[in-house]
């Protein structure tokens, strides 16, 4: 185990995206790990490309592509 500690940064959307995002897809970042991940999801750290604020998500390949911070309220692309 090396240590090293991963974190994604979020893209930025655009007003047409943000406008057309369907709330079912956002997930929300959360300043604690979840205790539980899961099945078929695994919690990634996030970095939020407006505010820098980092935070836990859930990813899975089909939902929670985006997520909004818990530090600022923006939604962005993980």
């Amino acid at each position: 185990m090396s240590g090293e500690i991963k974190a994604k940064i979020g893209t930025k959307l655009s007003e047409t995206e943000e406008k057309g995002l369907d709330a079912k897809k956002v997930g929300k970042l959360q300043a604690k790990h979840p205790k539980t991940d899961v099945e078929a999801q695994y919690t990634a750290i996030q970095v939020c490309p407006y505010c820098g604020c980092v935070g836990y998500g859930a990813e899975s390949p089909t939902v929670y592509l985006y997520f909004t911070c818990h530090c600022c309220g923006r939604t962005f692309r993980a």
